[in-house]
C-alpha cells in the first residue's frame, strides 16, 4: 500500500463516537486533486435535471463526469446520514 492509499475496512471499523474532528484536515483545493472516489455498489438509470453549467463544469473535470457526479451526490447523502445520527 502506497502512502496514497488508504485501507478503508480499517477506517470503517473505527466507531464514529472515537473521531476527533477538530484534527481534521481542511477540505482544500489540492485534498479534491488527489482524494479517490468509492464507488456506490449499483447505480440506477434515471432523468435529472442539473443546470448547464454545472453540467459543463463536471464534464470538464474528467471524461467520467457521471461516475463523478454520482460520487459527490453520494458523499453529500452520506454526510447527512451521519449528521442525522450525531443529533
Amino acid at each position: 500500500m502506497n502512502s496514497r492509499s488508504i485501507d478503508w475496512k480499517k477506517v470503517d471499523a473505527i466507531p464514529e463516537s472515537e473521531y476527533d474532528y477538530d484534527e481534521a484536515p481542511e477540505a482544500t483545493l489540492e485534498f479534491f486533486r488527489t482524494a479517490s472516489i468509492r464507488m456506490p455498489d449499483t447505480t440506477k438509470p434515471i432523468t435529472v435535471r442539473v443546470r448547464a453549467s454545472t453540467l459543463e463544469f463536471f464534464k470538464h473535470q474528467s471524461k467520467h463526469y457521471q461516475t463523478l457526479i454520482n460520487a459527490v451526490l453520494d458523499a453529500y447523502a452520506e454526510a447527512h446520514r451521519k449528521s442525522k445520527l450525531v443529533h
